[in-house]
């Protein structure tokens, strides 16, 4: 059955897919093969080990992570207000940019060494998800630079001139990143974005 399935079905498709995908760029490869792979894994091999699974040691947070949870993440989410952001400014008050900035919240995964928290990923996935309860618009703000941001690309393949220059400026705050992710034909497909950005000052 499954290589009826294969012939039929699966190597069609792959065909399909790999006319209409465009060719991955070095970059793009670079990130792709930069991960690594945990028990999904297994859970993608069809022969999954629950045990394994089962046997893993359970994440916890260490004293400055959770001390940070206990007191600059709640005055965080003291400061938020849903409605206001959302419906009547668009935008976040200006003393909560001010205090993400300076409680480093840019910084969660960049190291001490260049001004970051560089917390683990517990915290990191906890931090954004509380600020969700308040503010889906202020977690997703602190999400991007902790997430899609150059800061892990720049900590593990950026030159030491790179890593001095950029780091520290987005640890404070001082340059926050975005991400686009629209474009004609490509939803939510980074790779497939035909777009130029062009950086206006003044």
């Amino acid at each position: 059955m499954s290589s009826l399935r294969r012939k039929w079905i699966s190597d069609p498709a792959f065909k399909m897919f790999k006319k209409v995908l465009p060719p991955l760029s070095d970059t793009e490869r670079e990130a792709m093969e930069a991960g690594s792979v945990w028990w999904d894994g297994e859970l993608f091999s069809g022969h999954p080990n629950f045990e394994t699974l089962h046997h893993y040691p359970k994440p916890t947070l260490t004293a400055e992570e959770q001390s940070f949870m206990d007191n600059e993440l709640e005055t965080l989410l003291e400061m938020l207000d849903d409605q206001t952001i959302n419906k009547q400014d668009r935008d976040l008050p200006e003393e909560v940019w001010q205090f993400l900035r300076k409680e480093r919240f840019f910084s969660l995964i960049i190291s001490k060494q260049f001004g970051g928290r560089e917390f683990s990923a517990l915290a990191n996935s906890t931090i954004v998800s509380r600020i969700a309860t308040r503010s889906i618009s202020t977690a997703v703000t602190v999400m991007v630079p902790n997430s899609l941001g150059p800061g892990e690309l720049i900590s593990h393949y950026g030159t030491q001139e790179q890593k001095d220059y950029w780091l520290p400026r987005l640890a404070d705050g001082t340059d926050i990143p975005c991400f686009a992710l629209t474009g004609p034909e490509a939803g939510s497909d980074a790779g497939g974005i035909p777009d130029e950005g062009v950086v206006c000052m003044g």
